[in-house]
């Protein structure tokens, strides 16, 4: 009696487990469903793991839910009949059934949408990742483009002050050689004529005025060169006569700071004739521009040597050695670019920064080469070269 009495209060209890166990899964499935109407918009995986914990707990649901029946009809609260029929072995299989097609769904919904959205997901991120690389370049592409931007600022400042620089360089130097002609002209004029003092001042006028045409000459043909319009008129000469008329210009002032020019033609001395082929007024200029940076940079009491001499067979090369302080090295390679200058020294003599410019362009005009030797302390060498022209030109 006391076992009977256990084993119908032990079939009460599984019963009733069971059907807890239902009304728990339908709690679940119930939130599970809201959940999916409410998220299932954010995505496809999200969606799909929903329904699949749906279809598991509907699965387990199912199965509670024939135990469930199974086990009360047993304790005796469903008719007897129930259970006769639920234990019958061909519906023994129903549960089994019940769990094999879930899991076909289950594995149905994964493959058609989970790892379809898993894959694009996967897609997503690497094209997230390529995104971000392009835009870490594009970034590192605007830091240059930034950095370059702050240099063209800084050039372009550079360029200005150059500019305010030059302006300043201009009306400062040219108010040199206006002095001198101003002052000569003004004591000839208030004075008796003075067979000593007059030609002196008339002189020194003459070689101020030549000085301040020359730096204007300078500043318009570079304009010229720079342009492409720059008239050459070409002819066959001894290169040494255009030397002697640029160191007749600048004598006057080499005198008035004490220095000595030689002159050297070494291939008049070897027998030759220092024939170019080139622009005489040209040649002048520019061996004036050198003379007049050499005697700006040579203290008094020093010496400048003009040398001629052949360079190969096809060129003469003219070179200018003053005694100065010398160049540094770093100021080689820019020293003939316009408006740099070297302030190492200099005294004396109106510069605008443009002179070695244009004895650059013009000789490169003429078909030569020019250069620097110098070293800091044992004064500069400029030179440069022109076309050669053959003996048998002078006849011509």
């Amino acid at each position: 009696m006391e076992v009977s009495l256990s084993s119908e209060v032990y079939g009460y209890a599984l019963a009733g487990l069971y059907w807890i166990l239902i009304v728990c899964w339908l709690t679940i499935l119930t939130f599970y469903w809201r959940e999916y109407r409410r998220l299932h918009r954010l995505g496809t995986i999200i969606s799909t793991m929903l329904v699949v914990v749906f279809l598991d707990g509907a699965r387990t649901l199912l199965e509670n839910i024939f135990f469930g029946t199974l086990f009360t009809a047993r304790a005796g609260i469903l008719p007897r009949w129930m259970f006769d029929t639920l234990m019958d072995p061909a519906l023994v299989m129903v549960p089994k059934l019940f769990n094999l097609a879930a899991a076909m769904i289950i594995i149905m919904v994964l493959v058609r949408q989970w790892f379809p959205a898993m894959r694009a997901e996967l897609d997503r991120q690497r094209e997230l990742s390529r995104l971000y690389k392009e835009l870490q370049q594009a970034h590192e592409q605007m830091k240059r483009a930034h950095a370059d931007l702050s240099k063209a600022h800084e050039e372009l400042r550079a360029a200005r002050e150059a500019q305010e620089a030059l302006t300043h360089m201009i009306v400062h130097d040219m108010r040199t050689p206006l002095t001198s002609i101003i002052t000569g002209l003004q004591t000839v004029q208030q004075s008796d004529y003075d067979s000593e003092i007059t030609p002196e001042l008339l002189e020194n006028a003459l070689a101020g005025a030549d000085r301040l045409l020359l730096m204007v000459n300078d500043l318009l043909d570079i304009g010229k060169m720079e342009a492409g319009m720059m008239n050459v008129n070409t002819e066959v000469f001894p290169v040494s006569e255009p030397i002697e008329m640029a160191v007749n210009l600048v004598a006057a002032l080499a005198r008035d700071k004490d220095i000595r020019i030689e002159q050297i033609n070494a291939v008049r001395d070897r027998g030759g004739l220092d024939l170019v082929r080139a622009d005489r007024e040209i040649v002048r200029r520019i061996v004036v521009n050198l003379l007049g940076n050499a005697i700006r940079f040579t203290p008094p009491r020093g010496t400048i040597t003009i040398r001629i001499e052949p360079a190969g067979r096809s060129s003469v090369k003219i070179s200018v050695t003053d005694t100065g302080p010398g160049i540094p090295p770093e100021h080689h390679a820019r020293i003939f670019e316009k408006f740099h200058q070297v302030e190492n020294g200099g005294n004396g003599g109106p510069s605008t920064g443009l002179g070695l410019t244009f004895c650059k362009m013009a000789v490169e005009v003429l078909g030569g080469a020019i250069g620097v030797q110098s070293k800091p302390g044992h004064g500069s060498t400029f030179w440069f070269t022109l076309p050669a022209a053959p003996a048998e030109a002078a006849a011509d």
